[in-house]
């Protein structure tokens, strides 16, 4: 088997192992840091994936092995690249489990084998200190659900141990509403950050649209109709939609078209959101806020404008009224003037 260990002088963990090729036992540094607790769980993850490959290669080849078949199933199931991601994203750390447990195939996971995950996943700390959420954990194991029902079609196992686990998703903090004085304190912060961010909170703010949906290609922005085409929302393209241009954005946008981008967002980098997070934290010092804060406010304000409803879902392209009531965060005094309108007889 292989297995890490710190060496003397030496800020990196060393891992041990047979190499397949001269079937020796070798020694070398894995260039994962002994003070990085995300480093450290990498290095958990190459020690067992190496004792694997020493298994294996005792071991048939079998087609049941998840390598053999889980990722050519998530392309095949996913039906955007943003859900594709995801998926493959969640499939990496379980894949990491399931190697540290050695279980080299479906028949192999057990409802203990499940449950662990959960155990395993949530005791991860992230860079900054912070544990990963239980909901995290959850949201992979619905993954790891899809995967076992299909290995239960190709007649890998038997039983999906991933179904009815018992556990409740944790309760999530109210995304707020922001107020007149965020926006500007917003705003103010963003004039010392990139100009990708700056463009993306206007268009977010103006359309109620997703953070993923601000980078739009400039040929979607029809400025004679004025109208923007979201032509590939969540959902995938079979959700396309348009809405009208907001006048407040329109000169930002056509002076962008004017400078030849072709997007609104110049190359923006990768993992949005963690960017997103550390500015509300340490820009704005507001870490209760996040960017989807800017969806909430849209539709809010759209339902405290007295839109009809059907109008508002059409905005934000809402299919369920149920989750656009969830945007929703009137106060008592929107609705202070209805309530003297219900004739209740005197006592």
């Amino acid at each position: 088997m292989a297995s890490i260990y710190p060496m003397k002088r030496s800020p990196y963990w060393w891992v041990a192992f047979t190499d397949p090729k001269t079937g020796k036992r070798t020694c070398k540094s894995t260039g994962y840091r002994r003070d990085d607790p995300s480093d450290h769980k990498k290095a958990r993850a190459l020690e067992a994936e190496l004792t694997a490959r020493e298994f294996n290669k005792a071991t048939h080849n079998s087609t049941e092995k998840w390598e053999g078949w889980v990722l050519p199933f998530l392309k095949r199931h996913c039906k955007s690249s943003k859900t594709l991601s995801r998926y493959e994203l969640a499939w990496s750390w379980i894949s990491i489990y399931l190697k540290e447990k050695s279980i080299l195939m479906p028949k192999d996971m057990t409802y203990q084998d499940a449950l662990g995950y959960l155990k395993w996943r949530t005791s991860y700390k992230k860079r900054g200190g912070r544990t990963v959420k239980q909901n995290t954990a959850l949201n992979d194991m619905k993954v790891f659900r899809i995967i076992m029902g299909q290995a239960i079609r190709l007649g890998y196992c038997t039983v999906n141990p991933c179904n009815r686990l018992g556990v409740a998703k944790e309760e999530t903090k109210e995304k707020p509403e922001l107020t007149d004085d965020d926006i500007k304190q917003i705003r103010d912060a963003l004039k010392n950050r990139e100009r990708w961010m700056q463009i993306s909170f206007e268009i977010a703010l103006n359309t109620g649209c997703r953070q993923s949906d601000t980078q739009i290609a400039l040929k979607d922005i029809d400025f004679t109709r004025k109208t923007i085409a979201f032509v590939k929302p969540k959902g995938g393209r079979s959700r396309a939609f348009s809405v009208p241009l907001p006048a407040a954005i329109e000169p930002m946008l056509l002076e962008l078209k004017n400078s030849g981008a072709k997007f609104t967002l110049d190359d923006p980098p990768r993992m949005l959101g963690k960017h997103w997070w550390e500015f509300f934290k340490n820009d704005v010092t507001r870490p209760d806020l996040c960017f989807h804060c800017t969806r909430v406010t849209f539709v809010t304000r759209l339902a405290r404008a007295g839109v009809p409803l059907a109008a508002a879902m059409r905005l934000v392209n809402h299919s369920s009224t149920l989750v656009h009531a969830i945007y929703q965060r009137l106060g008592v005094d929107d609705v202070r003037q209805y309530s003297s309108l219900v004739a209740i007889p005197p006592a």
